[in-house]
């Protein structure tokens, strides 16, 4: 449910501007290409229940075609990193126009930059907010739909739309916007319990929502008579709220609809922010990518997702201008993973899959190249995103030039650390330790010396970009032969082990079940209120995981 929640707040959020920015293109014909649009988002959707079926440890572009193509993989990712770079801007945007604020523009830089701000602790409790604006959402867009429905299934006009072919085919690439957010769901594999099938649930459930309020609401939009395109191209589902329903009704719509703008801008800030540590990882992007704060956040991938945006926001603080930067680079992104797909031997697809796959792939392709011809502005966007990032890639792979050889020297033989004794003492230890804390690890060790205790010293590295890559070099600062030289000074019996973890209290409770210690001992938090409520608490976390027979041991010192 909350995978579910975080897509739909991605995805779902499509309905609050394509309605808007539909009929502003094609006003009372928009409904052709409309349907259109749900038929491809369908396609689209199918192919990726799929995806996510054959890359449960994250099937997003980067980690689905990185196998066969590097390059190809960072394409792909830097793509997508274009698109999470718009849905930002333009989510947010739409959000302060949803609101009824001046200035809506500077608003949602400065609401962009409180998320960031925000962000800086870490995306924690996300899934749990999300499930709560999608159902508040929900249940007002159902009010909308069963009271305009008598009227809009009677009343509507459509209109034949006018032009010929490659006419309407500009119009439909002009607001292919429902397609926004389908990635997240493949990049979110990895934190599910069944990958395939709770992927598979949340995509049907939100493709089922999307189809239905748009085509509902759509109905509902053409059956007011006298609109004019562009009228209410920003908040047409406010309008059609307050139409149906009451002026007054207008107002809980624009709070629901608003904050869920704002939640799929910070869901899109938390994809770039991992699209850009993961490429970092595999050494793709520069390793000062990786550099990360006391919280786990890495710290150039925020200022790069928060101040991006903004940026662009500065240029073009439009929803119609931003709307033509919108699908280029998803888009591109979802025609590079299905047809890397697609056309991959190695993996067992049924040829009616993998036919069905290389016609999606073939429409988005077409879809992409009409894109890039018709909105000059689009390619100019997503090449310079390309460029920036490609011009990062070659500098993160210029050889290394060693230092000169110097001449070996004899040196004394090093007493190794006493490590895992051939039997191990019945009583057992865990020491978990965030940062350097010397008082800390003496305190252990005499606890442990005390009771004649195996210590185990676990190093957890908080890591919060949503999933963790397959293969993470932990950096020891010299930490690791501290703690390995203190502990052979006492005589100690002791291990050490190092994790990252997306969630340190787990890990910590993880780790002492697998070692069946008696006792965990970690040092006192120091936070502010703030950071308490939005990180919560390890000490609350680990009282909670560890069986009674365990014991919690706090250490202020």
């Amino acid at each position: 449910m909350r995978s579910a929640a975080i897509l739909d707040g991605d995805w779902g959020t499509s309905v609050a501007y394509v309605l808007g920015i539909g009929f502003a293109l094609a006003g009372y014909s928009s409904f052709w290409h409309l349907s259109a649009m749900m038929v491809l988002t369908t396609l689209v959707a199918v192919n990726y229940i799929t995806i996510c079926r054959l890359y449960p440890n994250g099937g997003g572009v980067y980690g689905s075609v990185y196998h066969r193509s590097p390059l190809l993989a960072v394409v792909g990712a830097l793509l997508l990193a274009a698109d999470y770079i718009v849905t930002m801007a333009l989510s947010v945007l739409d959000g302060c126009h949803y609101f009824g604020l001046e200035h809506p523009a500077l608003w949602a830089i400065m609401i962009i930059l409180a998320i960031g701000a925000i962000n800086w602790f870490g995306p924690k409790h996300s899934g749990g907010l999300a499930l709560v604006i999608t159902a508040f959402t929900l249940v007002t867009i159902f009010v909308i739909v069963v009271a305009s429905a008598p009227t809009a299934l009677t009343s509507a006009t459509i209109a034949p739309p006018d032009g010929g072919f490659f006419h309407n085919w500009g119009i439909f690439t002009g607001f292919v916007l429902s397609l926004s957010g389908i990635e997240a769901i493949s990049n979110m594999t990895g934190l599910m319990k069944d990958p395939t099938r709770d992927s598979r649930r949340a995509i049907l459930a939100i493709l089922a929502k999307v189809l239905v309020v748009n085509a509902f609401l759509g109905l509902a939009m053409l059956a007011v008579q006298g609109l004019k395109p562009g009228d209410y191209l920003e908040d047409m589902v406010r309008f059609l709220g307050e139409h149906y329903v009451g002026q007054w009704f207008g107002l809980l719509v624009a709070l629901s609809l608003g904050v869920l703008l704002i939640s799929a801008g910070n869901t899109a800030l938390n994809g770039l922010i991992s699209v850009q540590f993961l490429m970092s990882v595999d050494r793709e992007l520069p390793s000062s990518l990786r550099i990360l704060n006391r919280h786990g956040v890495p710290i150039i991938p925020l200022a790069v997702a928060t101040g991006v945006p903004i940026l662009v926001l500065m240029l073009i603080g439009n929803v119609e201008m931003l709307s033509h930067l919108y699908a280029i680079g998803l888009v591109g992104a979802m025609t590079i993973n299905l047809g890397s797909t697609a056309t991959d031997k190695t993996i067992h697809l049924k040829s009616v899959v993998r036919w069905f796959m290389v016609v999606s792939a073939t429409v988005l392709l077409a879809i992409e190249i009409s894109i890039a011809v018709n909105k000059t502005q689009a390619a100019i966007f997503a090449s310079s995103i390309l460029i920036a990032g490609l011009s990062a890639r070659a500098l993160a792979k210029r050889p290394v030039k060693l230092p000169p050889a110097v001449p070996e020297v004899a040196l004394a033989p090093v007493v190794q650390p006493r490590r895992r004794p051939k039997a191990i003492p019945s009583t057992k230890y865990l020491l978990a330790l965030k940062i350097r804390n010397e008082r800390l690890l003496r305190f252990a060790i005499e606890e442990a010396k005390a009771r004649n205790a195996f210590l185990f010293v676990l190093r957890v590295k908080e890591i919060a970009v949503g999933s963790l890559p397959a293969q993470l070099d932990m950096p020891t600062n010299g930490e690791q032969k501290w703690i390995e030289d203190t502990c052979a000074e006492s005589g100690l019996g002791f291990q050490t082990i190092q994790i990252p973890s997306y969630d340190v209290g787990y890990t910590i409770a993880e780790q002492a079940a697998t070692f069946g210690v008696e006792r965990v001992i970690i040092g006192a938090e120091q936070r502010s209120r703030l950071e308490y409520v939005l990180k919560g608490s390890v000490m609350k976390a680990l009282s909670s995981l560890l069986p009674e027979e365990v014991q919690l041991v706090i250490y202020g010192g």
